[in-house]
């Protein structure tokens, strides 16, 4: 049978104008969902209206001048339009490259938030059909690799292929900084704390079937007064993801999430001996140290933190390749405590000499203005000879006067 798509170009190309071809053909196509076709239609029309070669590329540098601009605000339109029609039929990959295209990402995210995957599994198996999960990478690289939704895709990560795949994302492959990191790190470790607090209920039903244990019992609560919880070797969630899950929660500002890691250094420091794991300095006694820092971020403890990792950083100095870990620690903590002049000094001490860019540590402008006081930086850049960042701290100091 023919196509009566095509049957209806003929008859109108015959009976009326070339214009009203456009206009069947693009009807037809959007009636069909052939969107791509679509796409083209609608940019053929356009260059048909303007005298311009129908098979004109997409580069806006191939049209004339005097064409350029009108051309331009109508490929963002047709862009739009498309990308629309994509998503109305739940094709977020085919709607990506139109809005990407545009910079107009807002819809794919809004779609992706709501995106869940087929029915009928939940994480991966191997060997399991891979329609499902071919969909589930593609929404994940739009999502997290190519930040369309760069949180709702670590959260699918986590989701669907585990804590551990999740982890070696976080802290070997991750894009993004600020806001979006600290997001997703609270992610995991809620995550974790959820199958840490699950298998220790499991473990305690099975030893003490007599045991009562509230429903939102903590880990804290969980292990307090069960110290034959941890005899044999006994351990109850991954010790790599345990001690990977504390690192992260040390460098957001979640509160919650920063009590949870306590709790996980507490059921660390509980462990036996053989899963003591050791650390370069300051956190050479791992689940101890930073136990120490993490306390110190939810304000407690404060001086005694202090103290402690000013010893550390005097112990420790700079590694093979100048680095000074203990000192940036020293600095970061005085830093997320409120203590802006005491890091100014530390950072003098311990970081004036350190090579290249910092790891942890704030840098010395951030302090600055943390603490109002920018003759510190002026200082440093002087004996550095560091004529831009003297300049920089001029400028600064004048603008907040």
């Amino acid at each position: 049978m023919p196509d009566p798509l095509f049957t209806s170009l003929r008859e109108t190309i015959a009976s009326s104008s070339v214009p009203l071809v456009f206009e069947r053909l693009i009807d037809g196509l959007r009636a069909e969902r052939k969107l791509p076709q679509l796409f083209e239609a609608m940019l053929m029309r356009k260059r048909h209206e303007l005298g311009l070669p129908l098979e004109g590329t997409e580069s806006i540098k191939d049209i004339p001048a005097e064409h350029q601009e009108q051309v331009e605000q109508y490929y963002v339109e047709v862009c739009r339009t498309v990308g629309k029609l994509f998503l109305e039929k739940g094709d977020i990959a085919g709607a990506w490259p139109y809005l990407r295209a545009i910079d107009e990402p807002r819809d794919v995210a809004a779609a992706i938030a709501a995106w869940s995957p087929p029915e009928g599994w939940d994480r991966y198996q191997p060997g399991a059909p891979s329609d499902g999960y071919d969909q589930l990478d593609a929404i994940i690289d739009i999502s997290f690799h190519q930040g369309a939704n760069p949180i709702r895709g670590y959260e699918l990560i986590l989701r669907h292929y585990g804590t551990c795949r999740a982890i070696t994302t976080i802290e070997h492959q991750f894009p993004f900084r600020g806001d979006v990191k600290e997001a997703c790190a609270a992610l995991l470790v809620r995550q974790l704390y959820g199958e840490l607090r699950s298998s220790l209920r499991a473990d305690i039903a099975r030893r003490d079937p007599g045991a009562t244990l509230a429903a939102d019992a903590s880990v804290a609560a969980l292990i307090d007064g069960r110290p034959w919880l941890f005899e044999n070797l006994g351990y109850h969630v991954d010790i790599s993801h345990l001690q990977s899950c504390v690192r992260v929660a040390s460098a957001g500002s979640d509160r919650e999430v920063i009590a949870m890691a306590v709790e996980f250094c507490d059921y660390g420091r509980s462990l036996a001996r053989d899963f003591q794991i050791h650390e370069r300095p300051p956190f050479d006694d791992f689940y101890n140290d930073y136990r120490i820092l993490l306390r110190a971020l939810l304000g407690q403890g404060v001086d005694g933190a202090a103290r402690y990792f000013t010893s550390k950083a005097d112990r420790n100095g700079a590694d093979e390749d100048g680095h000074h870990f203990c000192g940036e620690v020293l600095v970061y903590l005085l830093a997320r405590v409120g203590r802006p002049r005491d890091a100014i000094a530390a950072y003098r001490k311990y970081l004036a000499a350190v090579p290249g860019p910092l790891r942890i540590s704030p840098a010395l402008i951030d302090l600055c203005r943390a603490a109002g006081d920018y003759e510190p930086l002026l200082a440093y850049s002087e004996e550095r000879g560091d004529v831009l960042q003297f300049t920089l701290g001029l400028v600064e100091r004048a603008r907040s006067s």
